[in-house]
């Protein structure tokens, strides 16, 4: 299942992460992107499962039952939303490469402690592991970001094959994602 760049910007490693949660890949794993672009595009096609109220994060399932998580910065949750437009509500069905969120980048950096923003997938025991790509900067909706095979499938197995499945991995109530 080929996960798409929602922003355009150089990749950085998720271990390279200034954030213990996002490096040890507790909150799933993924890739970051550091970005250049202010319009977060669908990484999937699905549908919205989570916005959150502070508007920085933003969850897509697909019909496989795979959420992506796409997080617009570190330490944002603190910003009530300021400088986070959301072009979506959950429940809504997304297309991938559709514009689901933006963002005031300037308005953003200055508050909060970085803009890179991380795509993580879970449920883990869903996926395979991640394959990050190779590129050194991404193009927002044309890019591949990373790849996961979904467990339970031959290698290579187109990831309908397991359609129909589906899981929603919700953060406790009082997390600061």
């Amino acid at each position: 299942m080929d996960i798409f760049a929602p922003l355009s910007g150089p990749v950085v490693p998720l271990e390279s992460v200034p954030d213990p949660v996002f490096a040890g890949r507790l909150a799933g794993d993924g890739a970051c992107v550091d970005p250049t672009s202010s319009e977060v595009l669908a990484p999937i096609g699905g549908r919205v499962s989570q916005l959150h109220q502070a508007h920085h994060a933003i969850a897509i399932t697909s019909s496989e039952g795979i959420e992506v998580l796409v997080h617009v910065g570190l330490d944002t949750v603190h910003l009530k939303g300021q400088g986070f437009t959301p072009l979506v509500a959950t429940g809504d069905r997304v297309e991938r490469g559709q514009p689901v969120l933006r963002f005031d980048a300037d308005a953003v950096a200055t508050r909060a402690r970085s803009l890179l923003t991380l795509v993580l997938v879970n449920p883990p025991e869903r996926v395979g592991p991640v394959v990050v790509s190779s590129g050194a900067t991404m193009v927002a909706g044309r890019s591949v970001l990373f790849s996961v095979e979904l467990a339970g499938a031959a290698p290579g197995v187109a990831a309908g094959a397991l359609a129909g499945a589906q899981a929603t991995v919700a953060a406790p109530a009082d997390a600061a994602i």
